[in-house]
């Protein structure tokens, strides 16, 4: 019981020398569980997901592969702030738009890229203190 102790204290305390076999062994287990540990595990990470249906995806419901990875290629993140976006709703005369950020952003990105844009996700976002909208789009 007292080497089982003494054993369960060693891996705890990592107190093998570089170079034997039990060091190699935790090196090893360590690299495992990296690279064999699904990555749900290790918590969500952000990830953009297309809203714009496809052919494809209107035919199965499923976006293909091909059709995501090509509207994430296309797609661009920008920061607006809402004192920005006031500003600008304020010059265009629509101020009712501040209740509804989504067609107030879309507005507001049309003016400013004189082109059509179409809107894949927005969140509310901080950045260094000023609230804004975090916006991906195409």
């Amino acid at each position: 019981m007292k080497s089982l102790l003494s054993g369960i204290k060693n891996v705890l305390l990592w107190s093998y020398e570089r170079g034997t076999w039990q060091y190699d062994i935790l090196c090893l287990l360590i690299i495992a569980m990296v690279f064999l540990v699904p990555s749900r595990y290790f918590g969500d990470r952000d990830r953009v997901l297309p809203l714009l249906p496809s052919s494809s995806q209107a035919k199965t419901g499923v976006p293909s592969a091909s059709n995501v990875s090509a509207q994430m290629a296309e797609a661009k993140i920008r920061f607006i702030e809402t004192k920005e976006l006031e500003a600008f709703l304020q010059q265009q005369n629509k101020l009712e738009l501040l209740n509804s950020p989504g067609q107030a952003i879309v507005l507001y990105l049309r003016a400013e890229l004189k082109r059509e844009v179409v809107v894949l996700k927005q969140e509310p976002f901080m950045q260094e203190g000023r609230p804004g909208y975090q916006v991906t789009f195409q």
